[in-house]
């Protein structure tokens, strides 16, 4: 079965923003977030960097065929390294933008550059990150308009990583506002479902709107680190099949949201939990191992 990671993170180094706190490399997997040092991914990242080198290495080992890299501003932007990375393996790879959303207009006229002159494409919002240095705003506020309508106009990928039932909302208008966006609700929700304090009928309600708009999507990467559970990640496996189930095999795909998640398994437990684990027939888990990331993105 042909597998496609459609959300996987790669850095030289770790230059972002996390916890109201500038967060940055050390050595060994650790990193240094404002004054404090915490062990972020395992310590065999001996520059605690996430090289496409290491990536394709464990691609080839696990038979990953290709691989959607994935921005985010809590590694800092990316757009250079990224370029970097599909130029050596144009064949392997394609690449979300990193734009700092909260500049409005101006991040609009970044993406549209960059659409029009490189081949990275869509664009990511990871909202706790995003919004640590715009308390209060909503990814629906009119200054933030030129980007959503540029993503549009461009007919183009938006990754939401949702953290607030407030969010979860928006993404509701999002939908309606904005028929060209193709929508990929990573993590099959995210926080805005799983998290402690989250409403816990989120993941109905934005199951629903996935029957409603067929432009929305979701990646099953991360999930397993929302429980304290080991492999092969019970309640994960539950939550995909539920997915699968209300709305069908079509709008899911599997990612890893490597490195980060080798802190809570090993590449072929992430890629067994969904394809053997899942009670999906055959037919549809290519569909979501690899043929929906074809589609969208290859």
């Amino acid at each position: 079965m042909r597998i496609i990671d459609a959300h996987a993170h790669v850095y030289d180094k770790i230059a972002g923003i996390t916890q109201h706190a500038p967060i940055a490399s050390e050595k060994n997997g650790r990193v240094k977030i404002g004054t404090q040092l915490k062990q972020f991914i395992p310590p065999s990242f001996e520059n605690s960097n996430s090289t496409i080198e290491t990536l394709i290495a464990y691609m080839d080992w696990a038979g990953i065929e290709k691989a959607v890299l994935m921005s985010n501003p809590l590694y800092g932007y990316t757009n250079e390294y990224f370029l970097r990375c599909v130029e050596k393996y144009p064949d392997r790879l394609k690449a979300v933008t990193a734009v700092n959303f909260i500049e409005g207009k101006k991040a609009a006229e970044e993406l549209a550059h960059l659409y029009d002159t490189t081949p990275l494409f869509g664009f990511k919002i990871e909202a706790d990150s995003t919004f640590q240095c715009a308390p209060g705003k909503r990814m629906t506020d009119e200054e933030y308009m030129p980007v959503w309508d540029c993503v549009n106009q461009y007919h183009q990928t938006a990754f939401l990583h949702l953290f607030t039932d407030q969010q979860i909302a928006d993404l509701a208008v999002l939908l309606e506002r904005y028929p060209k966006i193709t929508f990929v609700a990573c993590h099959l929700g995210a926080d805005g479902c799983f998290a402690p304090q989250a409403d816990k009928k989120n993941f109905d309600f934005i199951l629903e709107l996935a029957k409603k708009y067929k432009k929305l999507y979701f990646d099953t990467s991360y999930v397993p680190a929302f429980f304290q559970e080991e492999y092969p990640f019970p309640s994960s496996v539950k939550l995909i099949e539920k997915a699968y189930q209300t709305v069908g095999a079509e709008r899911i795909m599997w990612g890893t949201d490597y490195p980060g998640m080798l802190n809570k398994a090993t590449i072929f437990q992430l890629i067994d939990f969904v394809k053997v684990h899942c009670s999906i027939p055959e037919k549809d888990m290519e569909l979501i191992m690899a043929g929906n990331a074809t589609r969208l993105f290859f």
